[in-house]
C-alpha cells in the first residue's frame, strides 16, 4: 500500500517505520510545513530502543521517504495516518478536506489522542471514510509495542475501510492479540478509560504504601498478595514516587474534565491526580524529616530523572518536583541519568538553577561528598551497583529509594540507613 503518516512525533516515526518495514511505500510528513525537521535522525524519539536502526534501514531501502509537506497530488495514497492532533476543529476540517482531494485515498486513520467526540463534526462534513485506532505506544518500547500489540482497538463504521485496516495490520495481529472493533466514539473513550484505570492502580498502591509505613508493614508482602489474585493481576502494582510521562497524565486529564461535567461527580479521578502529584514529593518529605528540616547547603546525589527507564523524557516526571523542592531550600543536587541528560540540562537552564543543580556524566561522580543518595528512576544499571564504592563516596551510608529496587534487610547488612516507599526504615 501507499501510505502517508502525518506527524514528526514518536508515534509518527514509529508508525511510519513499522509500516514501511513490512513492505509498504510510506511517506512521513509534518502536520504543517513549519514543523518540518531537517534531520529526523537527531529527533529525541530516535533514542527509543531500536527505533533509530529500523528508521534508517527503511530510509536506506527507500520504502520510507521524508516529505516536507502533505502532498496529495504526488503521493496518491491508499491511506493517511494522522499521529499528531490538529490545533483545533477548523484545522481538523481543513485537513480532511485536503486529504479527500486525493482521489486514490480510501480512508484516514487517526491514532493521536483526541477528545471523546472530537471527530464527530469533522466526519459529518467529510467526504472521506475515517477510523480511529487508539495508539498505546510507550516511550522506551515503541517498536515492540507496535509490532506485538496485546490489544488492537479499531473504531470504524465503514466496512471497506475496516477491511483495508485489517489487511494492513495483519502482520501485527498475533494469536495473543485481542482485536476489538467498535464505533469511533467508543474507541476514543476506551483510550482514556484504560489510561485512567492504570493511573488509578498506581495511585491506589501508593496510598496503600503510605498506610503500611504507618503500620510498620512491608508493602511488598501486600503487593504479592494482591498480584496473586487473578481478579487483580500483577500489572501496575509497583509503589513509588508517582507516575509521569506525557501520555498517561494527558489522558487522565481528559477524563477528569469529562468527570467534572457530571452533576453527580464523585471526583475519583481528580483524587487520583491529586494523590499522584503529592506522591512526587514523598521522597523530598522523607529527606526533610530525616534531617529535621536542616538541608540548606547540603548536597544530595540523585540517580535517575527520566519518568521511566529506557526513556529520554522528563515530562511530568517526579524529578522536576524534586529539583524545585530542593532548590527552594537552597540544597545542592548532583543528578545522573543515562538517558535524559539533555532534557534535564534544558530544564535546569530554564529554571536558572545552574549554581545549585548539576547533571553528572556517571553515577559515582554524582556521589562525591553527598549527604545521601536518592533513587528516582529504576534503570537497570542501578539494580546491582558497587555498594562499597557508594559508601566510600557518600559522606554517610544513607539511601532514599523512590522505586523500591533494593532489599531493606540486605541494605542493613551492608551498613546502610535505607528508606523506601512502604518498606525499609520509617521516619
Amino acid at each position: 500500500m501507499k501510505i502517508t503518516v502525518i506527524g514528526h512525533s514518536l508515534e509518527g516515526i514509529t508508525t511510519a517505520s513499522c509500516l514501511a518495514e513490512i513492505g509498504n511505500k510510506v511517506y512521513l510528513t509534518p502536520m504543517n510545513e513549519d514543523e518540518f525537521q531537517d534531520d529526523l535522525f537527531q529527533h529525541s524519539s530516535m533514542q527509543d530502543g531500536g527505533l533509530y536502526s529500523i528508521f534508517k534501514t527503511q530510509i536506506d531501502e527507500t520504502r520510507l521517504r521524508i516529505s516536507t509537506r502533505i502532498n496529495v497530488e504526488d503521493h496518491n495514497n491508499d491511506l493517511y495516518f494522522v499521529t499528531t492532533i490538529p490545533e483545533d476543529k477548523e484545522s481538523l476540517s481543513r485537513l480532511l478536506d485536503l486529504l479527500s482531494s486525493d482521489k486514490r485515498c480510501q480512508g484516514v486513520v487517526f491514532t493521536c489522542s483526541i477528545p471523546v467526540g472530537g471527530l464527530d463534526k469533522a466526519i459529518e462534513k467529510s467526504h472521506i471514510p475515517v477510523a480511529y485506532i487508539p495508539e498505546f505506544i510507550r516511550e522506551g518500547t515503541a517498536i515492540e509495542d507496535f509490532r506485538n500489540p496485546h490489544t488492537l482497538t479499531i473504531g470504524c463504521e465503514n466496512n471497506q475501510l475496516l477491511k483495508l485496516i485489517k489487511e494492513l495490520y495483519k502482520p501485527f495481529i498475533h494469536s495473543h492479540t485481542h482485536l476489538q472493533i467498535m464505533t469511533i466514539k467508543e474507541a476514543e473513550f476506551s483510550r482514556f478509560a484504560i489510561s485512567a484505570m492504570l493511573a488509578t492502580r498506581v495511585s491506589f498502591m501508593n496510598e496503600l504504601a503510605n498506610i503500611t509505613e504507618l503500620l510498620n508493614i512491608d508493602i511488598e508482602a501486600i503487593k504479592r498478595a494482591l498480584g496473586s489474585d487473578p481478579r487483580i493481576g500483577e500489572q501496575y502494582l509497583n509503589p513509588g514516587i508517582g507516575f509521569g510521562g506525557r501520555q498517561l497524565a494527558s489522558d487522565l486529564l481528559q477524563v477528569t474534565e469529562l468527570e467534572d461535567t457530571q452533576a453527580d461527580n464523585i471526583g475519583l479521578l481528580n483524587r487520583v491526580m491529586t494523590i499522584n502529584e503529592r506522591q512526587k514529593e514523598s521522597l523530598f518529605r522523607k529527606v526533610w524529616r530525616f534531617f529535621e528540616g536542616d538541608i540548606r547547603g547540603r548536597t544530595f546525589a540523585i540517580w535517575g530523572g527520566a519518568f521511566k527507564p529506557n526513556s529520554s523524557k522528563v515530562n511530568n516526571a517526579p524529578i522536576l518536583k524534586l529539583i524545585d523542592s530542593f532548590a527552594f531550600q537552597d540544597a545542592i543536587l548532583n543528578i545522573y541519568d543515562p538517558g535524559c541528560s539533555q532534557e534535564l540540562n534544558e530544564y535546569i537552564e530554564q529554571q536558572q538553577l545552574g549554581n545549585q543543580v548539576a547533571v553528572c556524566d556517571n553515577p559515582y561522580s554524582a556521589l562525591d561528598g553527598a549527604d545521601a543518595l536518592l533513587i528516582v528512576t529504576e534503570w537497570r544499571e542501578f539494580l546491582m551497583p558497587d555498594f562499597d564504592e557508594i559508601k566510600l563516596r557518600l559522606s554517610e551510608p544513607l539511601i532514599f529509594d523512590g522505586r523500591n529496587i533494593y532489599d531493606p534487610q540486605r541494605m542493613k547488612e551492608r551498613g546502610y540507613r535505607y528508606f523506601a516507599i512502604g518498606r525499609g526504615e520509617r521516619i
